[in-house]
């Protein structure tokens, strides 16, 4: 965290002299030297990223996150200093430097769009003018939203808030965005970070950080780096994506209070949401506390469909294999507190703490009607006869923590300035509860089959099956599976930047990291197959008749039961059931692993202006070493388990270096043109390094890990063109290239010798190279030119086109679209604010991408397209709306509307013509208030 330099309070253009700090300055060798603080009018809030600049000798600098500055070694004489940011005045301020002098001079300036008269624009400009200026003052290619822009949408975690923003596609899951793609790629491929500092991964296998557990009242701005900086983590090769948390603000206290509710169509339910921050500078303390609170009722109709092929007479004929409609129950919670306090010795030296955490509480009822079509005869392609029919219902529990605590400090030492942090992050990813239970009826149903939608196959029984006949439907199995996930991270750093002179405005920079982290999964996976029970167990002892019509009437769901009578009744009678050993041991053992890795990093850099050309270039070294250790399961050729070995992984250790070159050029003070030549790494997933092995002679097939892998790195090629609008705008177009080396895919081979010889291996490798690129457009504006009523017209709207290729061999070699990476994206919103009132409409469309590669398809209908089972997700847009009202100055009510079109979430195989999935969630609402002093 950044010290308050040079901390001078004044409400005018001259500078005034507190003796105390006159005091300390002159206890400094500092010569030639004027600093001090950029504020807002009236408010005193800090302006961070404003730019402070000596006319006559174009040497300048722009203002830290306290919204201090600093300049040194200035000549002698008189000058003229201008201070401007985005949105308010320019002031120029006459002052004479005179030999080893120490000015202090602090700075307000005055809102430029306070004459516009409309409240609720200055709040909503006053926010968003100063992310634009840290993103036009950035030394790498950089996208900020601000806290009040977030507000203007009606997203309630930050994944959602993330989407956004140009470049970046969600992947969906009942009705939320759950995982970020940064440029088409993995989550695991971009850092995610709290105030700059890294946070623990909370998947159960891979290396991200779940965004959508937390709240976006949590943060006052996202900062998404699409370039990297040496002084950066290296692990972002797509990306970084920086929450910045709320944090006072000039002299007065903050105190923000957001209560509310909502409504879910699909579910009926409520939805709750309740957030507040207090924060206040007590002398040399700045402090500032917030908690929030979310709590979602969703649901969620969902149909699958199966499909396969029957020869009739005239060649083979697609035929619907099978049916599956479910629906989900979901309640989601999430509450998050987040603090900070720091301590100010002088104007050049603090010490700070904070901590923040975050957890994320889902629990689920799903309940499943299977119709085994395939099961039965086909007698004509509309009739199948003696099919299959089961109901298999689960409830689910899901708990996610992030919590992290950091201290650290930041000081004048004279020549150099120096900042250190400790800090540590723990993630968890937790499931308690995840319980099945299945039964089968024993009626065989004939099925009357309509397929001429495939979008939505239709059946209806041709017999006199009863599918509500609880007493009919015999148990087939309970599963119970737990997972728990635990990955603790602790990290030092320490940075010296130390100024010269060189050009307008130069520094170098060095220093280190030191980062441990360990991370561990239990897992386990029971399945009861059998019950020898003194009586037979039928879905009735535990039936609740909650039949349900689904997707507009066309499925009938049939009853569930009650769980907690259906848990209690096998925890009271388990020595009955019977246990699938081997499964258990498949399922479990080889998931489970133990991973220690130690990162030690180094890293130098210089930082310099030469007339308009800003250059920020370097070199990081990241050297890591790792131990992994798994288990290796054995069946017997019977397919009966054998045994369960512990292996460790011998240990690995790296070394890579990362030239980094980050070049702005100033073609006016309110337009930029970009150029970046990076390096950056993504280290294997865990589940591809663990050491386990499974070996299956029942199935001839051997899976392993692979510890040997060798990170995927990158070359990092970007352009971009930024024009800031002085109504607190811009217009971007930005390009950029990615060539991936060493890219990771599943390898299948035969083994040819030793006591496994002929059977298949399914190991991942490292492969060749990979490739994206892509185009980024964004405007963003308040069309205040426009006369009367029109002046309130705002529009926000970007549009992303990304092309990937990457090469696979299994089955056989291919050249595929990198999964989950849309070829287009865009957002655009309409806004309009006039009278204290703000409305807006809003669209976000993402393509159809690859969602998993497969294997050789076993059905010949599908084939004739391609003949790899490839799965895809289809496009969707959803249209949201967001209203707000002031009431006072203070307050103001809103309401929100998501998904008013009730767009669904289709997967298919290879074609459209093969649907697999769709999933219904209708729309939602929130509603409520915001108070801010």
């Amino acid at each position: 965290m950044t010290a308050i330099a040079g901390v001078i309070f004044c409400s005018s253009l001259k500078a005034e002299v507190n003796p105390t700090i006159s005091e300390i300055s002159s206890e400094m060798d500092f010569s030639n030297e004027v600093s001090g603080r950029v504020s807002e009018l009236g408010t005193g809030e800090r302006l961070v990223g404003a730019t402070v600049v000596v006319k006559d000798l174009n040497i300048g600098t722009s203002t830290d996150l306290h919204g201090s500055y600093r300049l040194r070694n200035l000549p002698e004489g008189r000058h003229t200093l201008v201070v401007s940011y985005l949105g308010y005045e320019t002031r120029e301020i006459e002052l004479e430097v005179k030999d080893g002098e120490v000015i202090n001079m602090n700075t307000d300036l005055e809102q430029r769009f306070l004459t516009m008269g409309e409240v609720l624009v200055t709040s909503v400009m006053r926010g968003q003018s100063r992310a634009f200026n840290q993103q036009k003052e950035a030394e790498n290619v950089r996208n900020i939203v601000s806290s009040q822009q977030i507000e203007r949408f009606p997203d309630n975690n930050i994944t959602e808030a993330v989407k956004r923003i140009p470049g970046i596609s969600t992947e969906p899951l009942r009705g939320e965005a759950a995982a970020i793609m940064i440029r088409g790629l993995p989550a695991s491929f971009h850092t995610v970070t709290i105030n700059n500092q890294r946070v623990a991964s909370t998947d159960e296998t891979n290396r991200a950080t779940n965004t959508a557990i937390i709240n976006t009242d949590m943060v006052s701005a996202i900062e998404v780096s699409k370039t990297i900086t040496p002084d950066m983590d290296a692990d972002a090769l797509s990306g970084s994506i920086n929450l910045v948390t709320r944090r006072p603000v000039g002299d007065n206290k903050v105190f923000n209070v957001t209560a509310g509710s909502g409504y879910n169509n699909m579910s009926g339910r409520p939805q709750w949401i309740g957030s507040a921050t207090y924060g206040q500078r007590d002398g040399n303390l700045d402090w500032v506390v917030s908690a929030n609170y979310q709590k979602d009722n969703r649901a969620t109709e969902d149909i699958r469909h199966d499909w396969g092929v029957q020869d009739f007479g005239n060649g083979n004929q697609d035929v619907l294999a099978g049916l599956r409609p479910s629906f989900y129950e979901t309640e989601r919670q999430r509450m998050g507190m987040t603090g900070q306090v720091e301590y100010h010795f002088s104007p050049r030296s603090s010490i700070y703490f904070m901590g923040n955490f975050n957890n994320y509480d889902e629990y689920e009822v799903r309940n499943d009607a299977r119709h085994g079509i395939s099961n039965g005869t086909y007698e004509t392609p509309d009739l199948v006869t003696g099919a299959r029919y089961e109901k298999v219902i689960r409830e689910y529990n899901r708990i996610t923590d992030l919590y992290s605590l950091n201290a650290g400090g930041k000081h004048d030492i004279g020549i150099a300035t120096v900042d250190y942090n400790i800090g540590y992050s723990y993630g968890s990813f937790d499931i308690p509860l995840r319980e099945y239970y299945a039964f089968r009826h024993s009626d065989r149903p004939d099925y009357r089959v309509d397929i001429s939608d495939r979008e939505f196959g239709m059946i209806e029984f041709a017999n006199d099956f009863n599918p509500n006949d609880y007493e009919k439907m015999n148990f087939r199995y309970y599963e119970r599976r737990n997972d728990d996930v635990k990955d603790n991270d602790l990290f030092a750093t320490f940075n010296m930047e130390v100024p010269y002179e060189l050009g307008r405005s130069s520094h170098f920079k060095f220093g280190g990291k030191f980062w441990t982290k360990t991370k561990e999964r239990n897992m386990s996976e029971w399945r009861w197959t059998g019950y020898n029970g003194p009586e037979n167990l039928t879905m009735a002892m535990f039936a609740e008749d909650k039949d349900r019509n689904m997707i507009d009437n066309r499925y009938s769901l049939g009853g569930s039961i009650d769980w907690e009578r259906g848990k209690q009744f096998f925890n009271d009678n388990i020595n009955d059931f019977v246990l699938d050993e081997d499964r258990f041991r498949e399922n479990s053992d080889p998931n489970n692993y133990k991973a220690n890795e130690r990162i030690f990093a180094a890293y130098a850099l210089t930082d310099n202006t030469f007339g308009n050309v800003h250059v920020n270039a370097g070199v990081r070294m990241e050297q890591v070493s790792n131990t992994y250790d798994g288990f290796r399961v054995i069946f017997d050729d019977g397919g009966d388990y054998l045994a369960t070995e512990a292996i460790k992984a011998d240990d690995q250790n790296y070394v890579n270096f990362f030239p980094m070159l980050n070049v702005k050029y100033q073609i006016n003070p309110l337009t930029n043109f970009r150029f970046a030549y990076t390096n950056s790494i993504a280290r294997p997933d865990f589940e591809y390094l663990v050491p386990y092995e499974l070996v299956n002679s029942d199935s001839e097939t051997v899976s392993q890990g692979n510890p040997d892998l060798e990170p995927s790195t990158s070359m990092n090629l970007d352009l971009m063109f930024e024009h800031f609008l002085s109504n607190v705008g811009i217009l971007s177009a930005g390009v950029f290239y990615k060539n991936m080396g060493n890219f990771i895919y599943n390898e299948s081979t035969v083994i040819t010798e030793g006591n496994n010889a002929g059977y298949r291996l399914n190991r991942p490798e490292n492969g060749e190279s990979a490739y994206l690129y892509g185009i980024e457009l964004a405007w963003q504006q308040q069309l205040t030119f426009l006369p009367g009523v029109l002046s309130g017209l705002g529009v926000y709207a970007n549009y992303s086109h990304i092309y990937s290729e990457a090469k696979i061999i299994v089955p056989e070699e291919r050249r595929i679209r990198l999964p989950k990476q849309a070829p287009n994206i865009f957002n655009v919103a309409l806004s309009y604010d006039r009278g204290g009132f703000s409305g807006q409409i809003s669209y976000s469309y993402r393509d159809t991408w690859l969602h998993s590669v497969g294997g050789s398809s076993s059905a010949p209908s599908v084939s004739e397209h391609n003949v790899y089972l490839d799965r895809f997700l289809m496009y969707s847009g959803q249209l949201d709306l967001t209203l707000n009202q002031q009431i006072t100055p203070n307050l103001r009510v809103f309401a929100n509307f998501n998904n008013l079109t009730n767009q669904s979430h289709q997967h298919y195989f290879n074609d459209p013509i093969y649907p697999y999935r769709n999933s219904f969630h209708s729309w939602w609402s929130n509603f409520g208030i915001r108070y801010s002093l």
